[in-house]
């Protein structure tokens, strides 16, 4: 394993919010952690396109913040191989910063920020995968991007963007993380309407993500232009 010490991805300088107690998406300080090589070279890219898609929606990343990337110790965790990074908040120029914890609050940035880490990373951990993973989006390359049915962290993605962005229902069970019937149903209506086929098409998986990504974005600037008008 070769690992390279960074202090930017794709050019946006990294800080890290875990330094002290009560820090977390507040304050932060630069950070300079040491990651796996290749692990390294997907988040560059990944956050390339992040960036990308953000300014076109006039959200221009001037800092990520970041629970952290690597870990001491000899578990077998993706943080102890470097291969996995925790993504706190994101600071805009221009803008309010979003914080991961805010998700109930401000679901379309993150579902749009989600989006677009789900199109490199196989393993996205979220908001309501489970209490330890409420207050940042942990991602990384032990897995390869596809559509996975009987992943939580996948079906809840589903779920939220069929519910939030689409405007359908997943049923009586709301937002489980369960592929039931009522998803099933919610999802062909979607993707027949969208024009995308199946997502067990990793193709078609990716399509979804854009679209889902360019739709959660256009939401969340509409949420701030109607807040303008109406002070």
């Amino acid at each position: 394993m070769s690992l390279t010490q960074i202090d930017n991805l794709a050019g946006t300088p990294l800080f890290y919010d875990r330094f002290k107690k009560g820090a977390y998406g507040v304050e932060a300080v630069p950070m300079r952690p040491y990651i796996d090589d290749k692990f390294g070279a997907m988040c560059e890219v990944c956050f390339a396109e992040i960036q990308s898609v953000c300014t076109s929606a006039g959200y221009k990343i001037a800092q990520i913040w970041s629970g952290g990337v690597g870990r001491s110790g000899t578990g077998k965790s993706y943080h102890h191989s470097n291969r996995a990074f925790d993504l706190d908040a994101l600071v805009f120029e221009d803008k309010p910063m979003w914080v991961a914890i805010t998700f109930p609050l401000r679901p379309y940035l993150y579902l749009a920020i989600e989006a677009c880490l789900r199109q490199h990373f196989g393993t996205v951990l979220n908001f309501d995968y489970n209490a330890a993973h409420e207050d940042h989006l942990h991602f990384d390359n032990g897995t390869s991007v596809k559509f996975k049915r009987d992943a939580k962290s996948h079906v809840l993605f589903l779920q939220h963007t069929l519910e939030k962005l689409f405007n359908k229902s997943v049923g009586s069970a709301g937002i489980d993380g369960v592929m039931g019937g009522d998803t099933e149903a919610a999802m062909r209506q979607t993707l027949n309407e969208l024009n995308i086929g199946g997502l067990s098409n990793k193709d078609n998986w990716i399509r979804y993500l854009r679209v889902c990504a360019n739709t959660a974005l256009d939401l969340e600037k509409s949420i701030i232009i109607a807040n303008n008008i109406a002070a």
